[in-house]
């Protein structure tokens, strides 16, 4: 296989040192990040239990490889919902009129929803340091469609991502502070850290009750639905790749929900077999193999023809996909 082609794979026990190494120093509001050796190996451990057919497994871990070394991660949770509820928040507008004062008010609500139990969930993407500004991350996002691609029936019919939500300049959510912080009364980090593992304390504190938006500051309105900075480029990626926005966010951050059927995805809807290698203009994403044999990378090539770039040939592909929307 070139040296030169990134690789995405499963993870597996012999990546867990070098994963800890960059995800210990992760940012709160990552939860799908494991930071700890432990959590690294319980991620790694999960993967192959669900791959081996355990039914209480609910997490895939992958990883990109450069030339033997680890450049970052990415994940899927196979079924939301299914070992505790996923909540989000749901936003709805209303409007109201007097017919004594011929007035009208115009206002929005968040309502705590398990809409998302049943879906598959594609997790965080989290970079090396040094893979950070090199193009590893869209193979990292990409990779996962592939894969959900490859083995359709492991996974739900809906796919959804849930985005790092915004923050200021001193790393303070205005959502939290000025709405959820009002009934879960902690330190983010602590509510973060405990709804990885366990999220009985949402259903138990969260108001039952929709949240009436236009009684907040409009510093916590403006964050429903507003990506983090440093993840509005994961999100875009998603976005091109066939997700699309929802009235959905997340309870501790205001993060935007995307959503995207399975079948409806850039890799489903272009993605066949390949024909022979040569030369092409598009880029395209390469996969092969089922379950730990599954490879994937990023590379030039032809869908039309089937065509993969003549570089890649020790790669051996089976299938190729756009691994991005290209006009004409």
């Amino acid at each position: 296989m070139s040296a030169t082609l990134d690789v995405f794979r499963l993870a597996t026990p012999d990546d867990a040192a070098a994963i800890t190494r960059f995800t210990r120093s992760a940012e709160t509001g990552l939860t799908t990040v494991p930071r700890s050796a432990d959590r690294v190996a319980g991620y790694i451990d999960a993967t192959h239990a669900f791959l081996s057919g355990d039914t209480d497994a609910n997490r895939l871990l992958f990883v990109v490889e450069r030339g033997g070394a680890v450049m970052g991660i990415s994940g899927i949770i196979p079924r939301l919902g299914l070992d505790r509820p996923f909540y989000s928040f749901k936003r709805s507008r209303h409007a109201r009129r007097s017919s004594q004062l011929d007035l009208r008010v115009d206002y929005e609500t968040l309502q705590l929803t398990t809409d998302f139990d049943g879906w598959t969930e594609l997790a965080s993407i989290y970079l090396a340091p040094e893979a950070r500004g090199r193009g590893v991350a869209r193979l990292l996002s990409l990779g996962r469609l592939c894969f959900v691609e490859t083995h359709r029936a492991l996974f739900a019919d809906k796919l959804m991502a849930d985005i790092r939500g915004w923050v200021d300049e001193g790393g303070v959510s205005p959502f939290w502070e000025y709405l959820t912080s009002k009934f879960i009364a902690t330190d983010f980090d602590v509510a973060d850290r405990l709804s990885a593992s366990d999220g009985r304390f949402i259903m138990e504190l969260m108001p039952s009750l929709p949240i009436l938006m236009n009684l907040l500051p409009d510093a916590a309105r403006i964050c429903v639905g507003r990506p983090h900075d440093v993840s509005r480029g994961a999100m875009n990626l998603l976005m091109g790749a066939g997700f699309e926005d929802t009235e959905l966010c997340d309870i501790f951050d205001g993060g935007p929900a995307i959503q995207c059927r399975a079948e409806e995805t850039l890799v489903a809807r272009t993605a066949r077999t390949l024909s022979f290698h040569g030369s092409g203009t598009q880029r395209v994403l390469a996969f092969r193999g089922e379950g730990p044999d599954f490879r994937a990378t990023l590379s030039t090539g032809d869908i039309a023809t089937g065509v993969l770039d003549e570089s890649a040939r020790g790669f051996g592909a089976e299938r190729i996909a756009l691994a991005e929307e290209r006009a004409g």
